[in-house]
């Protein structure tokens, strides 16, 4: 069971069964079986109290405009949940690859692909063809148990189990709570509740026999490729159905939806419904039954507004999204929020809507788009003011010297890129967008394209705008990360345009069925096969030397066959080590974001500290910045500190704003440099004494007084145990904090102001581990000599 989920009308949570849970099993089981026998769920167990959710955009007077969620008691989720894992293991196996939603390895995404697809492929076949978009009315709530138990039969459900959905059913009572006010409970008729782990399952199991039927049915005729046909698409009750001959098919599709109707109580609202003519005099209006869905240039589908003009789709959905971000961030822009908060608030807002475009639509929006986004997230990091970190450093990775903030090109990227891995390895299941962009390519294979050179831009398959997009991606992903696009040993022999033998592409069809494919099939031990180690390795007949001569000469006229020049880039090997994991997105995006470079001002620090570090003493410095503490604060103070950001009377009188460089708070006649401002200065060295003494007497051991440890926060010379090097952190942190506050008045500077803020903050760390038992021990072993040496008792 997850947490952190609103109970049921009980009041007990998930946790609460979690933690007791040795002393609650045998009890629950007892439960469990006298519910078996009894084939009823007693007492208030199966009442749901439900709660109303306002969906997105709708007027919040109508009842229409909520979305009823039903909050289910603890103890029937466990049993609900146990069915549903159950349920899992078969689901893939009873209903289509057409349904995708909430079945295990199916995306929305796989949905909207083969959309697009097959709006591509009805524009180039000229037929009269349309897309029918279905209105469910109240679907989950219409679902008629009778029904649902029988279908449950049908598909080969054993007695037990059609026998615990019987029970879950049987008279389960809910009340409604709105405006704070819950309704007297009440029994419930039919309906799957929205809320339910079983509800999602058991709505795909209700309607898949209508989905069958749309299958089978002759007359009803689907949109054609060269080898199958395309009908219906769900996505748990949105469902699209795509015709040809739409006239007769229309007619049929309401019988036979009105048929289902009457046995299920599964109900169209039809006004709300839509024709979407794909190609010219697809679908006359005038003509039209009053009876029929309207008709419109564009259908909502998944939240997306989709277009029979495949290249509109960035206008309708992008440019839409981009003003509302940039609305969205307008009004943010004066919340009290630090630059890290900004940055999270970017993440957890905005990122989500931008990568569900990303993800569903694969072309890509105009260089214009991207630049406008970026200066609209930079003016919100930056409160409007001239940014004195730039954007591309906030990108980059923490242990690089950025913060993470999301790089939208290199997420658009790799949500393309997830396309390549589908082709890479297809999922158990073959998703039918595979199959349309398998036929685009012909002979080629799609798990073969990524490693074909530019000339696939000549190759039918370019026609092809998915695939066209994804691909252009890959090459983006390969340029930046400093990969050559080039043959390889991965590279494909057959059907491979780079390998032309009189303007011809090389296919030996006996020697692919042999098992020879790829160039690597050529190579043996570093070294390419002869003649002979060719035949005998792959079982080919002995008198074709005149075709080895010819597939071998063929391929050096593009490329040496020299082991050393064919390696395949890093990011390919990386793309299928990957493909068959999870968390796919964020990897590749790692991928391409980390270019194992910092971005600090590197030499001007080394330069000042005199040092020559290690390659991974500057990673290292910028992850200690986020490990000392959870204080956004306080890291973002040391951030800056290592990107130099502050102004100096240096870099006033460089920009124009002082008449002098000369430092005006100490008597040393020297210029304001960054270092004279945090370290030589004269009140700020007496400051650091201090500050070095006060910490050697805590500790119990020596605290050097050097820039190196105290300014950028280097431990090496000073190796403290485990447990004080981050408390040692925050608390010279807190010093520069102590700096910054006395920045125009640095005679100003006493520790009893550093010591009020190190009290402050200890204060904050142990409020924020009384949470969990390991932080409050962590936080002793980190803070007891402060405790006690500053003799502090929270």
């Amino acid at each position: 069971m997850s947490t952190g989920k609103a109970p049921g009308p009980d009041g007990i949570p998930a946790e609460f069964l979690k933690h007791f849970w040795s002393m609650l099993a045998p009890l629950f089981f007892r439960v469990v079986t006298e519910i078996k026998n009894k084939g009823h769920v007693g007492g208030h167990m199966n009442t749901a109290n439900i709660k109303l959710l306002l969906k997105p955009d709708k007027n919040p007077i109508l009842p229409s405009s909520y979305r009823p969620i039903s909050l289910i008691n603890t103890d029937l989720k466990i049993i609900s949940k146990a069915l549903t894992s159950r349920l899992e293991k078969v689901v893939q196996s009873i209903i289509h690859q057409d349904q995708t939603g909430f079945i295990k390895n199916r995306h929305s995404t796989d949905n909207v692909r083969r959309l697009f697809n097959v709006i591509n492929m009805a524009q180039n076949s000229k037929k009269k063809t349309i897309i029918l978009s279905l209105d469910a009315e109240k679907a989950f709530d219409r679902v008629n148990w009778s029904f649902l138990l029988t279908v449950l039969g049908k598909f080969g459900f054993g007695e037990s189990f059609i026998q615990w959905i019987s029970t879950l059913y049987n008279k389960p009572k809910a009340s409604v709570t709105t405006n704070k006010i819950t309704s007297q409970s009440f029994t419930l008729q039919r309906g799957t509740r929205q809320g339910c782990p079983l509800s999602p399952l058991l709505f795909a199991i209700f309607v898949e026999p209508l989905a069958a039927a749309v299958r089978q049915n002759s007359v009803i005729k689907g949109i054609h490729s060269s080898i199958s046909e395309h009908k219906i698409n769900l996505y748990a009750d949105d469902i699209l159905l795509y015709l040809e001959e739409p006239q007769s098919s229309l007619e049929e599709v309401f019988n036979l939806i009105n048929s289902f109707s009457k046995l299920s109580d599964y109900s169209i609202n039809w006004t709300k419904s839509s024709i979407l003519p794909l190609t010219k005099n697809s679908w006359n209006p005038e003509h039209q039954n009053p009876q029929h869905p309207s008709t419109t240039n564009t259908i909502k589908y998944l939240g997306l507004n989709i277009s029979p003009n495949l290249n509109e789709l960035i206008k309708l959905n992008h440019d839409p999204m981009l003003d509302k971000v940039t609305e969205d961030l307008r009004r943010w822009n004066n919340l009290p929020i630090s630059l890290l908060g900004r940055i999270a608030s970017v993440k957890m807002k905005i990122l989500p809507k931008i990568n569900y475009l990303f993800s569903m639509i694969p072309l890509k929006p105009p260089k214009q788009w991207f630049q406008r986004l970026d200066s609209t997230t930079t003016k919100f990091y930056t409160r409007n003011k001239k940014p004195k970190i730039s954007l591309s450093t906030l990108q980059k990775n923490k242990d690089e010297g950025g913060l993470e903030a999301p790089n939208f090109m290199h997420y658009y990227l790799a949500n393309q890129i997830l396309y390549l891995t589908e082709w890479l390895n297809p999922k158990e299941y073959y998703n039918t967008w595979l199959e349309i962009e398998q036929l685009d390519c012909k002979h080629i294979k799609l798990s073969d394209l990524p490693f074909i050179t530019a000339t696939l831009k000549h190759h039918n398959c370019f026609k092809n705008p998915l695939i066209a997009s994804t691909l252009t991606a890959w090459w983006k992903a390969l340029d930046i990360t400093n990969s050559q696009l080039k043959t390889s040993i991965l590279s494909p022999i057959w059907h491979n345009p780079d390998f032309k033998n009189k303007k011809t592409p090389l296919y030996l069809k006996t020697w692919e069925e042999s098992g020879i494919t790829h160039l690597q099939d050529l190579f043996e031990n570093d070294k390419i096969r002869s003649y002979n180690n060719l035949t005998q390795a792959f079982d080919i007949n002995k008198s074709n030397f005149l075709q080895y001569l010819q597939v071998t000469e063929t391929i050096k006229k593009t490329t040496p066959l020299d082991l050393t020049t064919l390696q395949p880039p890093e990011l390919a090997i990386y793309m299928k080590k990957i493909s068959t994991k999870s968390k796919k997105l964020s990897k590749i995006y790692r991928a391409l974001s980390n270019t194992n470079c910092n971005y600090l001002p590197i030499a001007k620090w080394e330069a000042e500290l005199s040092i020559t570090p290690s390659t991974d003493f500057w990673a290292e410095i910028c992850c200690n910045t986020f490990k000392m503490t959870k204080n956004t604060n306080l890291q973002l103070i040391q951030y800056k500190v290592l990107h130099r950001s502050h102004i100096t009377q240096q870099k006033m009188h460089k920009m124009g704003f002082s008449a002098t460089d000369i430092c005006s708070q100490c008597t040393q006649n020297t210029a304001d440099s960054y270092l004279h401002a945090l370290w030589l200065c004269s009140p700020v060295q007496h400051f650091w004494i201090l500050i070095t003494e006060k910490l050697s007497s805590i500790l119990d051991y020596r605290i050097p007084l050097s820039p190196n440890l105290c300014l950028i926060g280097d431990l090496t010379m000073l190796q403290p145990p485990a447990n004080q090097s981050q408390s040692i952190l925050a608390a010279l942190a807190i010093a520069k904090k102590t700096i910054l506050l006395n920045w125009k008045d640095k005679k100003s500077l006493n520790i009893n102001q550093w010591q009020n803020l190190l009290t402050e903050f200890i204060s904050m760390e142990k409020m924020s581990a009384l949470r969990k038992q390991k932080k409050i021990t962590c936080f002793e072993e980190r803070w007891t000599p402060f405790l006690i040496a500053l003799n502090l008792n929270f």
